[in-house]
């Protein structure tokens, strides 16, 4: 299986910074996405400091290896350019980290852009060293104005200067771009924690816990405020290699608030809130576990929904930042539930994002061949391949609670052997699962689904077309 794919970015210019001139402005190149005007936005940034801090600092995260396997494949895949989506009233730009082990996504709200909004649509953005390098040296008092989009015109006179840059992208980074959308569903909110003290939480950290990708350390609530455990305590957030959290330590001065979220699955988020929008970064249970290998999507790459109610749903989808099952139900004359799973098959799919803050999914469409995550995913491959060979048997109907029961092709010392051939037990009921695998004796379905309950979903689902 291949693990990267060739991808070439084609920008007519290169994103730079210019503060001379009658018009100096802040122009961010692009590849693709502004369909009926060259730019997403025209106009000028008001406070544009901060706005370039935050914007360092998603480009650090983009750039940075929280983890190295030691694997020289693994050392040649480079820094993917971050994905920005215009929805007419704000920007949301999004990366992840080389490993893939943590999403950062940058909302720069209306409020703080004077100007026009001329096209709405995803695509990639231009961040190379001499824009960050000039970034860098922006002042609150610089009048910057701000495109985003293609352009004809070179900003550094040489005119009709296309820069083409050929990288390889991961394809676990693109699974991580439809993975992380699963995990952020399942997020709640836990406290809000104030900037100050996160500072110095960060600033407490012991050196050993530097050296650990894989340990675990709780933000647990006090009397007067929090503390960092080594243990789980009644309140307190997993927070899986909690170093990656310096990466923040730039903007935390500049944060008016700091949301915390955990889960079950030990995936842990932080929201910071600016004035000029909000900074969210998502943490994989730790540093050597990228998103690409979870699994949480993979039911939902299997589709549990009619392909009717997909299509309509995505049909009804235009750049929203909000997009409300309770709402378009009417609309669309489809269940809350329906359109809830449509949103979740059309997350894997790259066509939607998953914002915590509001607790709902926005209109965007990832820039990249997404069908190349369910083509390369090695469980979904052999889910369908055991259909195919007729691995999949099925027990006579649904039990009276609703429970599935399947016995599936396997192999391997923890395969039972019944009738001269080795099956695994599978039983199914609402969004849980069981197998006999060695798979989910595991991981106990904390990545996902296996093969075999995968095989047994697409089964059940034809069935129920």
């Amino acid at each position: 299986m291949a693990s990267a794919v060739g991808f070439s970015y084609d920008y007519k210019f290169a994103s730079s910074i210019s503060t001379t001139g009658a018009k100096p402005g802040l122009k961010l190149a692009t590849f693709g996405g502004a369909e009926h005007n060259p730019y997403f936005f025209d106009g000028l940034l008001e406070n544009p400091r901060i706005i370039a801090e935050i914007l360092l600092a998603l480009s650090a995260v983009s750039r940075t290896r929280f983890f190295s396997p030691g694997m020289l494949r693994e050392r040649m895949l480079a820094a993917a350019d971050p994905v920005v989506t215009c929805d007419g009233n704000q920007l949301r730009f999004e990366v992840f980290s080389v490993c893939c082990g943590a999403y950062a996504r940058f909302d720069l709200g209306g409020q703080c852009l004077d100007g026009a909004w001329q096209s709405r649509g995803t695509t990639n953005v231009d961040f190379n060293p001499p824009m960050r390098a000039a970034l860098s040296l922006l002042q609150a008092s610089d009048r910057i104005g701000l495109k985003v989009g293609t352009d004809s015109v070179e900003l550094s006179k040489a005119e009709h200067t296309v820069v083409e840059r050929k990288v390889k992208l991961p394809v676990r980074w693109l699974r991580s771009f439809v993975e992380v959308q699963s995990y952020q569903a399942m997020l709640k909110p836990a406290f809000e924690i104030d900037p100050f003290q996160l500072d110095k939480l960060l600033i407490s950290l012991p050196q050993q816990n530097m050296l650990q990708p894989g340990a675990v350390t709780y933000i647990a609530p006090t009397t007067g405020g929090y503390r960092l455990s080594q243990r789980q305590v009644a309140g307190a957030v997993s927070v899986g290699a909690i170093s990656r959290l310096k990466i923040l330590e730039s903007l935390l001065r500049h944060a008016k608030s700091v949301k915390v979220y955990g889960s079950d699955a030990s995936i842990s988020a932080f929201e910071l809130s600016f004035r000029e929008g909000k900074f969210f970064f998502v943490l994989s249970p730790n540093a050597a576990r990228g998103f690409s290998g979870e699994g949480q999507s993979l039911s939902d790459l299997a589709s549990r929904v009619s392909d009717s109610a997909i299509a309509r749903v995505r049909a009804n989808l235009a750049w929203q930042s909000n997009i409300d099952p309770e709402k378009l139900s009417p609309v669309l004359d489809l269940s809350a539930a329906d359109i809830k799973n449509a949103l979740q098959v059309l997350g894997t799919r790259g066509l939607v994002g998953f914002d915590i803050a509001q607790g709902c999914y926005f209109h965007r469409e990832l820039p990249y061949d997404v069908g190349l995550v369910e083509e390369l995913h090695p469980r979904l491959i052999k889910a369908r391949r055991l259909i195919e060979e007729k691995g999949v048997k099925l027990e006579s109907g649904k039990a009276a609670d609703g429970t599935v029961t399947a016995r599936v092709k396997g192999s391997g010392k923890d395969a039972f052997v019944r009738n001269g051939a080795s099956e695994h037990l599978v039983q199914i009921k609402d969004d849980s699962f069981r197998c006999t695998c060695e798979w989910h004796a595991k991981y106990d379905g904390d990545r996902g689904p296996c093969s075999h309950v995968l095989a047994v979903e697409l089964m059940v689902q034809e069935l129920d077309a």
